[in-house]
């Protein structure tokens, strides 16, 4: 896989713009659709393997989002060497992001392992949660609030980093809050089947925190199996 990244570098949205600030250019509470995404095994790469996972992680994120229809340059992002934490904006169809952008993702993990050769797989788990939070002044700092604390939770869920471990044939490990779950997947609109989601429930610093976790392979173990060795992929897949 080459080295040098194929699309444009990705800014944060201005977090003092009117969308995001009141009539006196003070931040204010907005409620967004937050994912959070972390490479599996990062800290265990040597560098140049580290760098790589990073532009593969890129490259299937900007793949993933121009398949869901939406622009990265639109959304606010607080990255890490191994993820990142982007706050998606106002106006998005939440049913469809979140029942497209999981599939289209997992696809374009696919494609980046696919020309790696013999190199280590690029594997990912992401967490969704839909909340309150301030996009405030200081960008390098992240967004505020309890959206970002909940994604970021949901993602470090040891039910979440265990679905990886076990299925070494998944590429991406999904999660979304109970209040994703109850308001988008639940309601039929959302292409991701809600049979498929297992509740997981963790306690951190005295607070607790409820989601799902999603298996797919209740959707086929529902139709009658999976021949053996065939990978399962996420249903509803953008096309």
């Amino acid at each position: 896989m080459s080295l040098t990244p194929t699309t444009p570098p990705l800014r944060a949205v201005d977090p003092q713009g009117p969308a995001e600030a009141d009539a006196g250019g003070e931040p204010r509470l907005v409620s967004r659709l937050v994912l959070a995404v972390d490479v599996q095994g990062y800290s265990s790469r040597h560098a140049f393997d580290q760098l790589e996972a990073q532009v593969g992680l890129c490259a299937a994120l900007e793949e993933a989002a121009a398949a869901t229809r939406l622009d990265r340059t639109d959304w606010y992002l607080q990255r890490a060497g191994d993820g990142e934490l982007a706050v998606l904006p106002d106006g998005i169809d939440l049913a469809h992001v979140v029942g497209a952008f999981p599939p289209a993702l997992e696809r374009s993990l696919g494609e980046v392992n696919g020309g790696r050769g013999r190199g280590r797989r690029l594997r990912v788990r992401m967490a969704m949660h839909h909340g309150t939070l301030v996009l405030g002044p200081q960008a390098s700092f992240g967004p505020a609030g309890d959206a970002p604390v909940v994604a970021s939770r949901l993602l470090d869920a040891r039910a979440l980093r265990r679905l990886l471990d076990e299925r070494p044939d998944r590429d991406l490990a999904l999660a979304v809050s109970d209040l994703v779950y109850r308001d988008v997947v639940s309601t039929g609109f959302c292409a991701l089947p809600p049979h498929c989601f297992r509740p997981i429930r963790m306690t951190v610093k005295k607070i607790s925190y409820q989601g799902y976790v999603f298996h797919p392979e209740a959707e086929t173990h529902s139709s009658g199996g999976r021949p053996p060795g065939k990978a399962i992929a996420f249903p509803g897949a953008v096309r």
